[in-house]
């Protein structure tokens, strides 16, 4: 959602107070505190009765800071979100004056138990400001020592009554919780000290034998005695100026039954790996001279590039208040570009994704680094060369605006990274959700909860759809275990089976109380693919991200259903604020940067007003997802990417949603799966098949990362339902498959009933060739030879362009392919990489292998799993060109496998059998 979306709360400052006073049900002047938070509205929907006592002086109103113990009490009753919305819009600080040194325990309690509900939020920003906010309370901190000291020494009673254990849990969470995020104090770590010795010296056995106490002391014990520093996942600078120092184990760990705590870090780790080692490696390529002008050429490098300030940047969008200009040198010498020059460039700018993350430096031994995201896409302004920038970290660089600096883009897609590596720094290992089946190991899979007994499942078919009996039991299955893994090979169904297991979900939704079920997959696509169908059985429907393809999908986004009259008044107040702060702090930074002495001091003034305002910025967003919330929370079926599923962590957790639909599981990587779930997951099923493609990495030597969590599970003989009627391919084209990729494959009627591919003598044919390949300056491989052949063939089939798809391992490949036809012929005929087509099928497909040398070289192609993609797309007609010898020389036991089968169909020969040439 960028600020364009937020019109409604883009007002004039003064106009926003007034429409918020006029909302406010003003009571007597002796009202109590407690009847102020009273809800009113429909059904949960609440707006709420505030004053702005502290801030409107004409009112007369007090400036009284304290909350009352009735205040907490009442606050205590409800949900997380309508608390958090209360005390965030209050004028009066939850952290300033609230516990005095002789307060009462009963205050105490309510007030450590309000802080535990608002932290427990996790909302990004405000998780940090909060947990601040409790790190910092001495007199809290003080009185929590007493509790220890009387609980654990005598004359202590020696157990633990409901209110200790609540009050112990609480601190225990709060503690752990503020290191994690690297915001503890000193006084925070003298406690955690005193709780150590405490609990070493605690005489009461019974005490001690509570799994609490137990708990407590070994996540104390594993504990430093020094403040944590938080995780992050952007590169340090030291990093990119001694690239070959950094290390490490590349080997896939074991997960160890009961070690979430090592589980979650390992992953997380692992992430950071695979994101970091690409950037140093292309780094190294920066630093070397002899590289610089190809990575120039290529537009992978930009030398003179410059991070101006927006001079409006006080009234500007907050998206656009930095920029980038990528020719600044141009505009100092008044020269002019020329058209192609302009258009390559302003190519470039669009090609960049928001949520890019590029790095800029004054100089090539990396003496200083600014990183940035991109902010948003402004289509005029990367026309004139310009582009809205976020910074988000700066090292060794004071003032950063106007310095002539070299520029790049991380190698690998920055935000997918970022959001899965923060909910990895930050996730709590006591409630990790689905911990016995990911973590434990356990094979022995319970019901979902949320299915017991007393519901009776209803369903209905739509007809004329059917499932055969595989896919009932895979239904079945699905309803009967709380982490459920389906296998669907090729054309097995598994997106019509996905959508009848949520029409299932649809038709219970009000026995079953699931809220919004969430669906998630890889890719847009498929994300448009599975909707498309789903939509049939409703139009409930919420669709997050900006990518889809498909018109008839575009009600469903959610940025067109942001409704004012959903949101509470008190929300609406809490953006203002948030939204002023964000103005206030980066004026404030922008006075540091103009004002910039060179001394120490000021850059450590810039850093933190720098994080300051990233605190901000998070918090922000944060905001934007709870409006979300309003909009979804009645809906029966929220989708999104998964990478966009792990930036909306929290809206799951808002939502509480129980059940989650993984599509394409087998693709995607384990801790993508990881950061979509929540406490309140009761029921996961994951479809997809691990025989076809491996989850993306930044680099194919992180094994971890290849394996999927649905791949891991079935290696560890997790229990899987396997579909195996397929009702796509030609059973000649199927028996491909079988057994090389499965054991068992077997084919519909419908697919037996084909008409032969007209123009053809067969239905499914291998050219053999020795044509060589020839490698890009791209690194990219092409085969002309090739090429030609399938755009003849293409043209030749007398079929229409639409039903003919044309695929190849490379994407040079594919643009030689494109070179070669008109463009009438691009806008009709398809031609597509192997990866981009997985989920997709055509009648007729052409394949282009491409590899043709005397070294055995074949890349992609000694993938099982590519080549089982590759293989698999085609309905009636499979019509391959390769080199076999070099096919074989590069994996013998696969290749030989594949020439056996087209062998004894007598399906492989030295030209396309087209009937007119015989």
């Amino acid at each position: 959602m960028s600020d364009s979306d937020d019109d409604w709360f883009n007002k004039d400052e003064n106009e926003m107070v007034q429409s918020l006073q006029q909302q406010v049900v003003h009571k007597v002047e002796n009202e109590t505190h407690e009847e102020r938070i009273e809800f009113t509205g429909k059904a949960d929907h609440f707006s709420r009765q505030f004053s702005l006592e502290a801030s409107d002086s004409n009112s007369g109103a007090s400036t009284k800071v304290r909350f009352s113990t009735g205040e907490l009490v009442a606050a205590l009753k409800l949900t997380p979100l309508e608390m958090f919305i209360y005390f965030m819009s209050e004028q009066r600080d939850l952290f300033v004056d609230q516990l005095s040194a002789n307060e009462a325990q009963k205050r105490i309690l309510q007030y450590v138990k309000v802080l535990t509900v608002l932290c427990q939020t996790e909302l990004g920003g405000f998780d940090v400001q909060l947990l601040s906010g409790f790190a910092r309370q001495s007199v809290l901190l003080k009185h929590v020592t007493i509790f220890a000291e009387k609980l654990f020494t005598p004359p202590s009673k020696g157990h633990l009554d409901d209110e200790s254990e609540l009050m112990l849990r609480s601190i225990k969470w709060l503690l752990l919780r503020a290191h994690k995020l690297g915001v503890m104090g000193d006084l925070g770590y003298e406690l955690i000290e005193h709780f150590k010795t405490l609990l070493a010296r605690c005489q009461l056995p019974k005490l001690l034998e509570h799994p609490l106490c137990i708990e407590f002391s070994q996540e104390l014990a594993a504990l430093p005695t020094v403040a944590n520093v938080k995780n992050e996942i952007y590169p340090k600078l030291e990093e990119l100026q001694t690239p070959e120092s950094v290390s490490f184990a590349n080997s896939a760990a074991p997960v160890v039954p009961g070690d979430a705590a090592g589980y979650i870090n390992w992953h997380r780790q692992l992430l950071r790996e695979d994101f970091a080692q690409p950037l140093r490696e292309f780094v190294v390529r920066v630093r070397d001279e002899t590289q610089r002008d190809t990575l120039v050429k290529k537009y992978l490098l930009w030398t003179h590039t410059q991070l101006i300030l927006n001079p409006e940047f006080n009234d500007a969008e907050l998206h656009s208040r930095v920029l980038m200009d990528i020719r600044p040198a141009k505009r100092i010498e008044k020269m002019e570009l020329s058209k192609a020059d302009m258009n390559l460039q302003c190519e470039f700018l669009k090609s960049l994704k928001t949520g890019a993350l590029l790095c800029f430096t004054t100089s090539y031994d990396f003496d200083n680094l600014i990183l940035a995201t991109v902010a948003s896409t402004d289509f005029d302004k990367m026309y004139q060369g310009y582009l809205n920038v976020e910074i988000v970290k700066q090292y060794n660089i004071g003032n950063i605006y106007g310095k002539p600096l070299i520029m790049y883009e991380t190698p690998v897609f920055f935000e997918p990274y970022l959001r899965v590596h923060d909910y990895l720094s930050t996730c709590s290992a006591d409630n990790f959700p689905m911990r016995r089946y990911i973590v434990d190991g356990c094979l022995d899979v319970s019901q979902p909860a949320y299915i017991n007994s007393d519901v009776q499942l209803k369903y209905k078919l739509q007809p004329p759809k059917h499932l055969n009996e595989l896919q009932q039991k895979a239904i079945r299955d699905a309803f009967s275990n709380e982490f459920c893994l389906i296998q669907g090979p090729p054309g097995t169904g598994k997106t019509h089976l996905s959508v009848e297991l949520l029409n299932v979900l649809l038709q219970n939704a009000a026995a079953l109380k699931t809220g919004p079920i969430i669906v998630l997959t890889y890719t847009n696509d498929s994300l448009d693919k599975f909707l498309l169908k789903a939509s049939k059985h409703t139009d409930s429907i919420i669709r997050f991200g900006s990518q889809t393809r498909m018109p008839e999908l575009a009600k469903f986004n959610v940025r067109s259903k942001v409704d004012e009259q959903l949101v509470p008044p008190r929300l609406k107040h809490l953006w203002w604020m948030v939204k002023c702060e964000y103005k206030e702090q980066f004026k404030q930074l922008q006075a540091l940067h103009a004002n910039f002495d060179g001394t120490e001091k000021d850059y450590n003034k810039i850093q933190k007003a720098q994080e300051d305002l990233q605190l901000v910025a998070e918090k922000r967003n944060t905001l934007r997802t709870i409006f979300h919330y309003y909009v979804v929370r009645d809906k029966a079926l929220v989708a999104m990417t998964t990478s966009c599923g792990a930036r909306l962590n929290y809206l799951f957790r808002l939502l509480q949603s129980k059940c989650f639909i993984f599509e394409e599981a087998a693709e995607t990587a384990e801790t993508h799966v990881l950061a979509c779930l929540t406490p309140y997951t009761e029921h996961v099923i994951l479809i997809g098949d691990h025989k076809q493609l491996k989850p993306y990495t930044g680099n194919d030597a992180h094994q971890g990362l290849q394996v999927s969590l649905f791949e891991r599970l079935i290696n560890n003989q997790f229990p899987v339902t396997v579909l195996n009627l397929q009702y796509r391919m030609r059973p000649c084209i199927a028996k491909l498959l079988v057994p090389t990729f499965y054991d068992k494959l077997e084919d519909d009627e419908s697919v037996i009933a084909y008409e032969n591919v007209k123009g053809m003598s067969a239905n499914m044919y291998f050219v053999n060739h020795n044509n060589p390949e020839n490698r890009q300056t791209n690194m990219s491989i092409i085969n002309s030879h090739e090429a030609r052949q399938l755009v003849k063939l293409a043209l030749s089939l007398k079929y229409k362009m639409s039903d003919i798809v044309i695929l190849t391992p490379y994407i040079a490949q594919v643009n030689y392919i494109k070179s070669l036809m008109s463009t009438k012929q691009r806008e009709k005929l398809l031609v597509a990489t192997v990866d981009s087509y997985q989920g997709l099928e055509a009648n007729i497909v052409l394949l282009s292998l491409v590899r043709s040398n005397t070294k055995g070289s074949i890349g992609f192609l000694r993938l099982p799993n590519r080549v089982c993609v590759a293989l698999s797309r085609a309905r009636w007609g499979l019509y391959m060109i390769g080199n076999m010898e070099t096919l074989l020389c590069g994996n013998p036991e696969l290749w030989g496998a594949i020439n056996g089968k087209l062998q004894a169909e007598n399906a492989i020969g030295d030209a396309f059998p087209l009937v007119d040439a015989l």
